[in-house]
């Protein structure tokens, strides 16, 4: 569908647009109590855990907080550069109350002592939910020292949202969702105001599974300019760009139920290539099909019984190869076992719909595009019952 330049500008002002429960802005010195987290906190997606706080440089990380009987809840937040070199810049995180609308905030580089993250709510259990909005090339967000009023207490959450993993490069990022369709003048597409998790398509992914009933958490495994072998690389790490530790287990030591591939498109002929000579075996795959061999291979090795979804770009416009007899190539290297829980998707770019910021003439995806694929992804995803 064709999103109009009013219409963007509109939607854009909703993003921003404060929640009526209250969320703050700034920092506030001092809270009247503290109240131990126990079980009521849960580290969504991927975390590097420190001696005192919490490090995630994933797009989409998060943290759930639930509690009862407190007006408000805060933490200690701590903003570190890494690739990032754009002047003045700022990472992006979104707080919900409730599961209400995410409301986005940007925080500078360095310490934000505790931070409101919600305030003036009414007696009784809420749920707030804290979600980095930028990848690892716009820096590290560190968690630690939650904190509620006296006599605030804290709840349990449950452990029984199926794990989506999704493996990709900067078009799961969010790169350019928000950017300007026709801007002014030439801008600098990297840019972390325009870069959105929530906005991207494995963003809206989750959004959309749970507004059919399907409740999930989506992990983002997403780095701008990767390929599939550096995308394989990085799928055992906690926080890249912020350290080399190895990522162990999701919360609940819950295995992965889902995973989606869609790589490619940052290598040699956009992942068309096919192994060289016959028969095909590990050594002669050509390098995106090495990097998906061993994407598939790790998956498998951390959890079993997962399904995985290898997704092709198909443009009715532009001439992309078919990424399709590359990807069955490296499928019979697997067992008859493994090759029946993996999936086949083509995501089509309709011919019409908006497709990228003009700012980009690479293209990346606009946030209509987004759109476009997520729904795609999703009724194909309900459709063949791909989630528990």
């Amino acid at each position: 569908m064709q999103v109009s330049k009013e219409a963007r500008r509109h939607r854009r002002k909703l993003v921003r647009r404060p929640f009526l429960a209250g969320i703050l802005l700034w920092s506030t010195p001092c809270l009247p109590s503290f109240a131990m987290a126990g079980n009521g906190v849960e580290f969504v997606g991927r975390w590097a855990p420190l001696s005192n706080a919490h490090t995630a440089t994933w797009a989409g990380s998060g943290v759930l907080l639930r509690f009862r009987n407190s007006s408000s809840v805060a933490a200690d937040l701590t903003v570190a550069r890494t690739v990032s070199s754009e002047p003045g810049a700022k990472l992006y995180i979104s707080v919900s109350i409730d599961d209400g609308n995410r409301q986005r905030i940007g925080l500078t580089y360095g310490s934000h002592p505790r931070f409101v993250l919600a305030s003036g709510l009414s007696r009784g259990t809420h749920t707030v939910a804290l979600r980095d909005e930028n990848e690892p090339y716009f820096g590290s967000l560190q968690f630690a020292n939650p904190i509620l009023d006296a006599g605030g207490s804290w709840r349990a959450i449950p452990n029984h949202r199926p794990i989506i993993e999704i493996v990709g490069d900067s078009d799961a990022t969010g790169i350019c969702a928000l950017g300007p369709l026709s801007p002014a003048v030439p801008a600098h597409l990297f840019t972390s105001a325009w870069a959105s998790q929530s906005d991207s398509w494995p963003g809206l992914l989750e959004t959309k599974l749970a507004a059919l009933g399907h409740p999930v958490e989506v992990v983002d495994l997403a780095i701008s300019g990767s390929t599939t072998g550096s995308e394989a690389a990085a799928y055992d790490l906690a926080a890249p760009q912020s350290g080399n530790s190895k990522f162990d287990a999701y919360s609940g030591l819950r295995p992965v139920s889902f995973a989606l591939l869609w790589g490619g498109v940052n290598d040699h002929n956009h992942g068309g290539d096919l192994a060289a000579g016959t028969p095909v075996t590990v050594g002669n795959l050509s390098p995106f099909q090495r990097g998906v061999y061993d994407q598939i291979t790790k998956i498998f090795a951390r959890s079993p019984h997962a399904k995985i979804g290898l997704l092709d770009y198909i443009d009715p416009i532009a001439e992309v190869p078919d990424w399709k007899p590359a990807y069955m190539q490296v499928l019979s290297l697997f067992t008859k076992r493994q090759q029946e829980q993996i999936f086949f998707l083509a995501v089509n770019d309709p011919p019409g719909t908006s497709n990228a910021c003009d700012v980009d003439p690479k293209g990346h995806p606009s946030q209509a595009m987004h759109e476009s694929w997520a729904a795609q992804i999703v009724a194909w995803i309900v459709s063949q019952n791909l989630i528990p």
